[in-house]
């Protein structure tokens, strides 16, 4: 019936954009998040601008493979949401800059082969733990502040739209003002500006924490939280005036008028209130006599004491009120070792890699293995990113080559990243404007971003018109806005519960394997071969994964 009253009634995007836009707070910061946590995976396309001589490109695919392999290896619990996200910023931030100090020592002593390593080692498998530790935890905590039904949507938008900026605002930051300087300098630049992330991940949680607290405060302040609800109550259902206080042993020969208690079940509010005057004696009747140490009513049952129910928050809180509190003492050198050494404890156990280790992830490969549809969904998942990434650490050695005879190429490389982020950007308003009509259109949409995003690697690749260079780049940012919208959703949509429990960790690993084999080879042939052939293998390998794609989905282009 509601899903019937849903198609019958189906809201429209305006009126939850409009619910949503109190949080305006949390909005822009996530837009910024976004902005700012996605600057790693598009720097190398940035810096490849005015340096074609430069042998490494492939970190940003690297980073990306490696979070992937770090998020299948390991599970994240609900717990310590802020404080993993905070250790990986910092530990993202530490792998960039450790990796920007060892460049400019090779730059400095000049020994390429040995600094390009370690600088691979750090910038990607360090830096895609900390990468998986906030985007672990970032949607865990977004899922809590925001309606996952009815606003997630939103934070699909800026997810993909902040992606979309990061290659202007990579463009805006570091290339304009930092043209002439070492890519290792621009690499310690980039981790200072990802250590800005720590404020805004702890704007974020003071957040989450004000509108819980708000929650409470509308709870408390609700007619039947307040005490005069009850009393409003027991005024309309009193039917004596307000007497004198209960009198003590010493006044019971005295008569004095008394209130009785009335039993629910039968007490009638129509019935007249004989107006007597009674002795206490008979008023008390024996109703609540204690007798050992018990009461009884007047039918002989004994009225129990009534026992708050007890749950872990209260008694968590119980036990924090009861705790003595130790007399303060000036600060000494063993209280401020020990509380070092408490933190340090904490962070041990944040990061203690056999704790989170993922023991379930060698049962679940036969049962994914076995499934038709998991080769698809791996071949989408690795390749599509990772050729995009590519493509754009391609770019502009491939300018450079392609339109060397006009004397233009820096200004069509600059010209393609523009346009591509544009188009992107665009594309992603366009979704979230068009988000509830789309909802059951996302497969289909899908294989379109494949056919946009195929079509316009081959205009890029096969001409040298300026016309259809630009199309081609209109058509990748449309597709990959279109991919980075519904992929995840369609890809976990093909399995049902249970299979999907099994399946993504494998997916994830496999995927990241892929993605890694993928980056390291295409360095090779980016540093012995043609560019050409390289953009035409990447080319190919996206045609086929998406091929296997089309090939098991058939049946919806049919529909």
């Amino acid at each position: 019936m509601e899903a019937f009253i849903n198609e019958m009634v189906e809201p429209r995007v305006l009126d939850l954009i409009v619910l949503i836009l109190p949080k305006w707070k949390l909005l822009i910061y996530i837009f910024i998040m976004n902005v700012v946590i996605f600057s790693p995976l598009y720097f190398f396309s940035i810096l490849l601008i005015d340096r074609d001589e430069l042998e490494l490109m492939c970190p940003s695919a690297m980073l990306f493979g490696f979070n992937l392999i770090h998020r299948a290896l390991f599970v994240r619990h609900n717990l310590n949401n802020t404080r993993s996200m905070l250790m990986g910023v910092g530990i993202l931030c530490v792998g960039i800059s450790t990796s920007g100090l060892v460049t400019l020592m090779g730059d400095a002593s000049n020994e390429r082969g040995g600094t390009y390593q370690v600088v691979l080692l750090l910038y990607s498998f360090v830096g895609g733990y900390g990468y998986h530790l906030v985007f672990s935890k970032m949607w865990k905590v977004l899922a809590k502040i925001f309606n996952a039904k009815k606003e997630m949507f939103v934070i699909k938008f800026l997810h993909s739209f902040g992606q979309s900026v990061t290659p202007m605002f990579l463009l805006a930051t570091f290339y304009c003002p930092w043209r002439e300087y070492f890519h290792g300098a621009l690499l310690l630049l980039l981790g200072g500006v990802l250590l800005n992330l720590i404020p805004i991940t702890i704007l974020i949680e003071n957040e989450k924490n004000f509108l819980k607290l708000d929650q409470d405060s509308f709870v408390k302040i609700t007619e039947k939280g307040n005490e005069s609800f009850y009393n409003d109550v027991a005024k309309n259902y009193s039917n004596v005036d307000v007497f004198e206080p209960t009198p003590t042993v010493r006044d019971l020969p005295e008569r004095v008028p008394m209130m009785r208690w009335k039993n629910p079940s039968n007490f009638c509010r129509d019935e007249p209130e004989p107006q007597v005057q009674i002795a206490l004696e008979d008023d008390f009747d024996d109703d609540l006599l204690a007798r050992d140490g018990k009461c009884y009513n007047s039918e002989g049952v004994e009225i129990l004491e009534m026992i708050i129910e007890e749950d872990d928050e209260n008694m968590a809180a119980y036990e924090a009120a009861t705790i003595p509190v130790a007399p303060v003492k000036e600060p000494d050198k063993e209280k401020w070792l020990s509380l070092v050494l408490t933190h340090m404890d904490k962070l041990y156990h944040g990061i203690n890699l056999r704790q989170h280790f993922n023991r379930h992830l060698v049962k679940s490969f036969p049962q994914a293995f076995r499934e038709i549809k998991f080769y698809s969904c791996l071949l989408l998942k690795s390749i599509d990113l990772c050729v995009f990434i590519l493509f754009l650490t391609i770019l502009p050695k491939f300018m450079s080559h392609h339109y060397s005879h006009r004397g233009k190429p820096r200004q069509m490389l600059l010209l393609s990243l523009v346009i591509i982020s544009s188009a992107w950007a665009i594309g992603s308003i366009l979704l979230l404007w068009c988000d509830i009509k789309f909802r059951k259109q996302q497969d289909k949409l899908l294989i379109f971003s494949i056919l946009f995003k195929a079509f316009g690697y081959f205009c890029v690749y096969s001409t040298k018109s300026s016309f259809w260079t630009v199309s081609g780049c209109v058509l990748i940012g449309v597709g990959h806005a279109i991919a980075c919208s519904y992929q995840d959703l369609v890809i976990k949509r093909k399995f049902n519960g249970h299979q999907w429990n099994q399946i993504k960790s494998v997916l994830c690993l496999v995927s990241g394997l892929a993605v890694v084999l993928i980056a390291g080879f295409t360095n090779l042939a980016y540093v012995y071969y043609r560019i050409d052939y390289v953009l035409l293998t990447l080319l190919l390998l996206y045609c086929l994964s998406g091929s296997v794609w089309l090939a098991c989905n058939y049946r919806i282009i049919i529909r």
